[in-house]
C-alpha cells in the first residue's frame, strides 16, 4: 500500500485510457484538474490469426507524451484503464504468446458452437454470450482450441489495463472490475472465478488478483522526475462509476463507444439477458446491475459523419413532427430490444448534417431511456463521458425519464478522472476522492408528452409515466 497523498506529496497523475476507439494519456493534478491530454486512434491488425489489438501505438504514445507531462508536473502515479473485453497471454519472458484479440474479431463457426456447449449459465455469471469476441472466455476458448501449443506456453493471463501496467513496470496483475465485466470468467454472487474458468484450469494462468488502487512498482525506461508509481488499474466504465459511489443512490450512464447503465438498488437475479442486462463488478468486488448498448458506435452510424455539436432541439421537434425515426439496432452488439441486432433502419428522409446529428442524438437518448426503464431504474441519472456534452441527447433523455432527475458531469474525461482517483484512495478509502461536478438537466417544455416521442416507446410496449 502506498501512503496517503498528503504524506507522499502527490503531484501529477497520468491516466492511460485504452478505449475501443481511441487511446488517451491524460495528466491530472492531485485535485483531478485536467492539465494535458494526448490521444491517438486505437489500432487493430487484420492479419492472421484474427483481428487483433496493436499494443505498440499505445506504448509509443506513453514514450512520447509521458516525459512531456512529467516536464509540466512531475508524474507520481500512472493508472491504466481499459475495456474489459481483451486480455494478453504472456509467457515467462514477458512476451505475448498470441496477439491480443480484438473484441470485434469474428469467431469461426466451430468456436461458436464449441463455446455454446461449455458456456456458463446466466444465473452464475449474469452475462449472456455476446456477439463476435466480446465475451472474454470465448476468446480464451478460441485461442486454446486453435493454438494449443502457444496457449500452453502462457504463464500469465492479464486483462488489458493490467497488461499495459505490466509493460510499464514489469509486475503482473489481474483486477476484479476487469474480470467481472461480462467476461464469463467471474461469478459475482460468490465473488470468485466462474465454474468455467476453474474447469478449464484458466484460473492458474491468471496473474495475481490485486486491488485497482494497488501500487505495482515504478515505470522504467523513461526520463521522468516523478515517482511514476504504476497502479493496478481498472475497467474503464467502472472508473466512471467510482467517483459517484460515495453519494446518494444513483444510476450512472457511462458513455463512449458503449453506453452502459449502472443501476444501484437492483437485484441482479432479476436481470433479463435478452435485453442485454448484465452484472458488472465494482473495484470493491460488489456486483452492480447494468444495461448496455453500443451507443457511441450507433450514434456514428446514424449521424454518418455529422458531429454531435450540430444536433439542435428545434430540428428534433421537426423530425418528430415529420415522423423521421431511427429504429434499433444499427450494430450486432445487443441492446434493450431483443432480436433487433443489425436490423436498424431510418424511416423518412434526412436532408442535411444537422438532421443526421439531431436524429442520432434523439435515437441514442431513446435507447438509453428504454434500457433504463427495462431494468427498473428509478433513482437519479448521472450522465458521464462524451454524451454529457451533447445537450440535445441530455434534454431528450430527461424528457424520456420525466420521473427521474437527470444530471450531467461537467468534465468529459469521466473515465480518466475516475481512474485518476485511484491514486487518491489510500488503502482503498473513497472519502479522499474529489466529487464530480454535476449540472441538472431540464427537458424542454412539452417534449415529455410529444406524440412522436411517445409513439417510439409504444412500439416496445414501454410507455412514459
Amino acid at each position: 500500500m502506498h501512503p496517503p497523498p498528503e504524506e507522499q506529496g502527490l503531484r501529477g497523475i497520468a491516466v492511460l485510457d485504452i478505449g475501443a476507439t481511441n487511446t488517451k494519456l491524460v495528466l491530472f493534478a492531485a485535485d483531478l484538474t485536467v492539465l494535458a491530454e494526448h490521444a491517438v486512434p486505437a489500432q487493430r491488425r487484420a492479419d492472421p490469426p484474427y483481428l487483433a489489438i496493436d499494443p505498440q501505438p499505445v506504448m509509443t504514445l506513453v514514450a512520447q507524451a509521458l516525459p512531456e507531462f512529467d516536464a509540466q508536473l512531475p508524474v507520481d502515479a500512472i493508472v491504466p484503464c481499459a475495456h474489459g473485453s481483451a486480455a494478453a497471454l504472456v509467457d515467462g519472458e514477458g512476451q505475448l504468446v498470441l496477439p491480443i484479440m480484438s473484441y470485434e474479431a469474428e469467431p469461426p463457426p466451430e468456436i461458436v458452437d464449441g463455446y455454446a456447449a461449455i458456456a456458463p449459465e446466466f444465473g452464475e455469471v449474469f452475462a449472456p454470450t455476446n456477439p463476435l469476441a466480446l465475451t472474454l472466455a470465448r476468446q480464451l476458448h478460441w485461442q486454446e482450441t486453435y493454438f494449443p501449443a502457444a496457449f500452453a506456453r502462457t504463464r500469465s493471463i492479464m486483462p488489458l489495463a493490467q497488461y499495459f501496467g505490466f509493460r510499464l513496470c514489469g509486475t503482473r496483475a489481474s483486477e476484479v472490475s476487469a474480470l467481472g465485466a461480462q467476461t464469463h470468467l467471474w461469478a459475482p454472487l460468490v465473488r470468485d472465478y466462474s465454474t468455467l474458468a476453474r474447469e478449464r484450469s484458466w484460473t492458474s494462468r491468471f496473474a495475481p488478483l490485486l486491488p485497482a488502487w494497488e501500487a505495482l512498482g515504478h515505470a522504467t525506461g523513461l526520463p521522468l522526475r516523478g515517482r511514476a508509481t504504476v497502479l493496478s488499474g481498472v475497467h474503464d466504465s467502472n472508473a466512471n462509476l467510482l467517483r459517484h459511489l460515495g453519494g446518494p443512490r444513483f444510476t450512472l450512464l457511462s458513455t463512449g463507444t458503449w453506453i452502459i447503465g449502472f443501476v444501484q438498488g437492483i437485484d441482479i437475479n432479476q436481470l433479463d439477458p435478452a435485453r442485454d442486462q448484465v452484472s458488472n463488478t465494482t473495484v470493491f468486488g460488489d456486483p452492480i446491475a447494468s444495461c448496455r448498448f453500443m451507443g457511441g458506435r450507433e450514434f456514428d452510424l446514424v449521424a454518418a459523419g455529422a458531429p454531435a455539436d450540430m444536433a439542435d432541439h428545434e430540428v428534433v421537434l421537426d423530425l418528430l413532427e415529420r415522423g423521421v425515426t431511427a429504429w434499433p439496432s444499427f450494430t450486432t452488439s445487443g441492446g434493450p430490444v431483443p432480436g433487433a441486432q443489425g436490423l436498424g433502419r431510418i424511416d423518412g428522409t434526412l436532408r442535411d448534417a444537422r438532421e443526421r446529428a439531431s436524429l442520432a442524438s434523439l435515437y441514442c437518448a431513446q435507447m438509453s431511456a428504454l434500457a433504463l426503464r427495462n431494468i427498473g431504474s428509478a433513482n437519479r441519472v448521472i450522465v458521464d463521458g462524451p454524451f454529457a456534452a451533447n445537450v440535445v441527447y441530455l434534454e431528450v433523455l430527461a424528457a424520456c425519464l420525466p420521473d427521474q432527475a437527470v444530471l450531467a458531469a461537467d468534465e468529459r474525461s469521466g473515465t480518466a478522472a475516475g481512474a485518476a482517483s485511484l491514486a487518491l484512495m489510500a488503502g482503498g478509502v473513497l472519502t479522499s476522492t474529489p466529487s464530480a461536478r454535476l449540472r441538472s438537466i431540464d427537458p424542454p417544455p412539452g417534449l415529455s408528452q410529444n406524440p412522436g416521442l411517445l409513439r417510439w416507446f409504444e412500439q416496445f410496449g414501454n410507455h412514459s409515466s
